[in-house]
């Protein structure tokens, strides 16, 4: 990355840029039920730095996915924030894609780049800038960048050993064929123009971020990696169980073969039967290494359940993760 110097964002000198050398950020979170999370959301992006090199105006977009605003009382002391602007909406329709979707139309008109991040995530200072930057230097229409897991106190060792909770990483302005809404940036009048939406059909299974990055690419869109957009993520330790573990990683074979039941070719159905097919037969293979190798034997858990997620949902099976949660 190319050496900057950052200091806290200061409205005064945004203001005072020409306006055409100012872009607007919208940044979306879709929240439910996590007042805490949100609130140090906020507080991290209301002291983010900028370079004077990409100057910014920035909106954050809260989407409520509670029809009764349970989130309302925890967001409002920012409403008067000079760090950016805050709009607060609710959504009452039930699921993670009618959010996201809410949260893209709210943003403001002159919106040039769109953000996702979580709720029970915050950023650090530089996390904005950092995206921009590799955006100006390899005109990326969207940026991905890590995500860092911080554990419970105590957590169980095994987890930690295995790395389960920990992402992929790639070289920094690296170009790759993927992304997800827990920590990235796409061009919004773009991604518009290819009509790309959150599946809403997929409204309880997650892995609607998945499909549509998935699809943007698809239709030619350029994503490139920001390794210093650093995001923290929480792991509350009721996640730390071989039995959330599991079903999560299910379901997240499962959310790739509903994506293909929906938006796939036959062939490309076909393709993913057979692939998670033969990541089951690899994780029973591989299940032996689970007595000597934590990092090993998390692994084949992994190719075996999320193989059978594959399989499953070819076979018409839908795993409703997140219906659970909203109910």
């Amino acid at each position: 990355m190319t050496s900057t110097t950052t200091a806290p964002r200061d409205p005064q000198a945004v203001a005072a840029t020409p306006a055409a050398d100012v872009v607007h950020v919208a940044v979306g979170v879709l929240t439910f039920k996590r007042p805490e999370g949100i609130a140090k959301l906020l507080d991290s992006l209301g002291v983010l730095t900028m370079s004077a090199e990409r100057p910014y105006k920035l909106s954050v977009v809260v989407v409520d996915n509670d029809p009764k605003g349970s989130g309302r009382a925890a967001v409002e002391p920012f409403m008067a924030s000079s760090a950016f602007q805050l709009i607060y909406a609710i959504e009452p329709e039930p699921g993670i894609p009618f959010g996201r979707n809410r949260a893209m139309d709210e943003a403001p008109a002159d919106t040039r780049f769109f953000c996702f991040v979580d709720d029970d995530e915050w950023v650090v200072p530089g996390w904005l800038d950092a995206l921009l930057e590799v955006r100006a230097r390899t005109g990326a229409d969207c940026v991905y960048g890590p995500v860092e897991p911080v554990y419970p106190e105590n957590p169980p060792e095994y987890f930690i050993k295995s790395r389960v909770f920990e992402r992929k990483k790639n070289e920094d302005g690296a170009r790759i064929g993927y992304a997800a809404s827990n920590n990235v940036m796409f061009d919004l009048p773009l991604f518009r123009q290819m009509g790309l939406r959150f599946e809403e059909r997929m409204r309880h299974t997650g892995g609607t971020d998945y499909l549509f990055f998935n699809q943007a690419v698809r239709k030619g869109a350029k994503i490139h990696w920001s390794d210093a957009a650093l995001v923290y993520d929480v792991v509350p330790a009721n996640r730390m169980t071989w039995k959330w573990v599991i079903q999560r990683q299910y379901r997240l074979g499962n959310t790739f073969a509903v994506a293909d039941q929906l938006h796939g070719t036959p062939a490309r159905r076909a393709y993913r039967l057979v692939y998670g097919a033969a990541r089951v037969a690899l994780g029973a293979a591989m299940s032996p290494a689970l007595l000597i190798s934590p990092s090993l034997g998390m692994r084949a858990i992994i190719h075996g359940v999320r193989g059978a997620g594959v399989v499953s949902g070819i076979l018409g099976h839908s795993y409703q993760e997140y219906g659970k949660a909203q109910a």
